[in-house]
């Protein structure tokens, strides 16, 4: 599946025509700036609305000779009060140390909360010592072509710079170093380096995407993910259960104006304090929840046993609740006794357009591998083929994980009976992600993999606490012997 090239901005798009201005927009009115009206444009009232919640990052990256230190650059949107901001995890890559520069403040450093390469999304935060003025975060299921935007950001260093243009394409995607980034939207306006993670601001002032990269071979074709694209994978990308290892088990609307409860898990904390579906939560713990993000926020850094204060909306009526916290379940790890490194393999003949239940199925090959890979076995043409791995994975301390797999065509992992990641189905290479929390020691686990034409690829990879991204080494595969 060929590409057009794109590059990464590591070192980081648009508006123009006619606004009507809504009340409460930040920006100054004429008779405070003292200069003319005329001079007074949309476009300047809207950089004036938007620039405060705006952040330039500058990075100390390390590189692989030791002692050799680069800085890079980018830019990253303020989405709470609390200090919480968004950019891009490529911003953030091989990075030693940090800092934000936000208007009219002081060099902040930040610390990485959460970061997801296969979404190429991250989140930092900042201590500024008040509150931060957030962007509104909006919906992109509606864009229109032609609409005006703006990008407000750190190109080349240059913090704060501001460029102008329009929405020019819808539906888009790209590969970022080997990521494939689905429902991109394309924009005129200028990007260069030092843009990445900055916003796409639309003419009422709400981020609509995240700009992300450029195509090389095009003049102003630039890409931003979507601002439905974050909302659908910011829950992932926190991870705040598995991140910190309490229970609630309270799934939220992220598309809904409000903090708005989707589904209560069974048996769950939140369940036994009579939290239902279809509640609005409108506090946590004293902070105030206008929308989903501000749930997921207000869980950071809590912890099993904590009590958490919840005040929610029930058809107009208002109540509260207490709920303790409770204790993450996890996957017991296996004894290591009798276990050899290396993986059980199996080989399959046969055409399928999706994953099938290699159960049913007879294979035609099968023995030990070191890893999982396309290698293990190939028909003679190197098309219509299959493979199951299966056996268990050294984890080298408790923490939370997140699982990639790399392939051409569909791929899946199993941790145990959980699947973590889902690639399924007929694609070019796509690398696609999921997250689980393991204890230290053995875990279970089964790789499946099928090939139907073209090109072949199966890789697998991990981070986790103290593991930067990186293929699985073949010394954390077992068997047993």
């Amino acid at each position: 599946m060929s590409r057009a090239p794109t590059i990464l901005l590591c070192l980081g798009a648009v508006l123009c025509g006619s606004i009507s201005w809504a009340h409460k927009t930040g920006a100054r009115s004429p008779a405070e700036t003292g200069k003319p009206l005329a001079r007074y444009t949309p476009t300047v009232r809207l950089v004036e609305q938007s620039l405060p919640s705006v952040a330039s990052i500058q990075t100390v990256q390390g590189q692989e000779a030791p002692g050799v230190f680069t800085m890079g650059i980018g830019s990253a949107s303020v989405i709470h009060g609390d200090g919480y901001l968004l950019t891009n995890e490529h911003v953030l890559k091989r990075m030693t140390q940090g800092q934000v520069l936000l208007p009219g403040r002081p060099q902040l450093p930040f610390r990485i909360i959460a970061r997801m390469s296969s979404e190429d999304l991250a989140l930092i935060k900042v201590e500024a010592g008040e509150s931060l003025r957030p962007i509104p975060i909006g919906r992109s299921d509606d864009l229109m072509l032609g609409e005006p935007v703006l990008i407000i950001g750190n190109p080349g260093g240059l913090t704060h710079s501001v460029s102008t243009g329009i929405v020019s394409g819808l539906h888009r995607s790209t590969a970022l170093g080997g990521t494939f980034l689905p429902r991109m939207v394309q924009t005129s306006a200028a990007v260069s380096g030092g843009n990445s993670g900055g916003p796409l601001i639309n003419a009422l002032g709400e981020q609509i995407g995240i700009v992300t990269s450029k195509k090389l071979d095009g003049e102003n074709i630039n890409f931003a993910i979507t601002a439905d694209r974050v909302r659908e994978m910011f829950p992932a990308l926190l991870s705040a259960e598995l991140r910190y290892g309490f229970a609630l088990g309270v799934e939220v609307d992220m598309y809904a104006p409000s903090g708005r409860v989707k589904e209560v898990r069974k048996d769950s904390p939140a369940a036994r304090a009579g939290i239902r579906s279809g509640d609005a939560i409108v506090q946590l713990d004293g902070k105030d929840i206008g929308h989903g993000f501000d749930f997921h926020l207000a869980l950071v850094d809590r912890k099993p046993g904590e009590d958490l204060k919840i005040q929610f909306e029930r058809e107009g009526e208002k109540m509260a609740a207490e709920i303790e916290l409770g204790e993450l379940e996890l996957l017991k790890p296996v004894a290591e006794e009798g276990m050899k490194n290396g993986l059980q393999f199996e080989g399959f003949d046969g055409k399928w357009d999706s994953l099938p239940d290699f159960d049913k199925l007879e294979a035609v090959a099968g023995g030990q591998v070191e890893a999982p890979t396309e290698e293990a076995y190939k028909t003679g043409n190197g098309e219509n083929y299959g493979l199951r791995f299966r056996g268990f994975l050294k984890v080298p301390r408790e923490g939370l994980y997140t699982f990639y797999t790399s392939s051409d065509d569909g791929s899946r992992l199993r941790v145990g009976e959980q699947v973590v990641v889902n690639n399924d189905g007929l694609h070019g290479v796509l690398k696609s992600g999921g997250r689980i929390r393991l204890k230290q020691g053995l875990h279970p686990v089964e790789v499946t993999f099928f090939e139907q034409g073209g090109a072949e690829e199966l890789e697998v990879s991990w981070e986790g606490p103290d593991l930067s991204a990186q293929v699985i080494p073949k010394e954390a595969w077992f068997r047993k012997e």
